[in-house]
């Protein structure tokens, strides 16, 4: 099944975020609307950018060590990950705690860390949200993919996260 962009009239693949020849959103086509309950209006209502921490999100080149990704997620330990960008601010890719467990812990020997970039276990094109996206749209793509950090961009460019913590959070504050 394709879905026709109403700007340029390109076929997609049905599902898609955007259309593939002029990069219109699809996000805001066909939005169901909310009920009454409270939980739901917010999910539905509340857009990415009002979820990201205030504290600028981690980013790193890659070529950045592992040892240095290490220590600017032990300095800031409410980061659960770091975006690894070229010197345009593209996100190239994410690599989160889990990554490093997974990846680097009994893996990388201690003295090669300070050599080994983070390149080499980053999760490369990560799943994105534009900071205009509803919340919805960022727990359909966590718990599709299993995700615990989706990087927001604005314009293109990084400008945070939103993760479950922050989720989480921002829910218990509005008990």
């Amino acid at each position: 099944m394709k879905i026709k962009c109403p700007y340029c009239g390109h076929e997609n693949i049905a599902g898609a975020d955007h259309c593939d020849k002029c990069l219109h959103s699809f996000t805001q086509k066909d939005l169901p609307t909310p009920g009454k309950d409270k939980v739901q209006k917010l999910i539905m209502t509340e857009t990415v950018s009002n979820f990201i921490s205030k504290i600028p999100p981690i980013i790193v080149s890659p070529e950045t060590s592992v040892q240095e990704v290490i220590d600017k997620m032990q300095a800031l330990p409410m980061k659960g990950c770091v975006l690894i960008c070229n010197s345009k601010k593209k996100l190239l890719g994410i690599a989160s705690i889990r990554d490093i467990l997974l990846k680097v812990a009994g893996i990388v020997d201690e003295k090669k860390r300070n050599t080994f970039p983070v390149k080499n276990i980053l999760t490369p094109n990560p799943e994105c949200l534009d900071k205009d996206a509803p919340l919805s749209f960022a727990l359909h793509k966590m718990f599709i993919g299993r995700f615990r950090h989706v990087p927001v961009l604005d314009n293109g460019v990084p400008i945070g996260v939103v993760s479950t913590r922050d989720i989480i959070e921002y829910f218990n504050k509005k008990k």
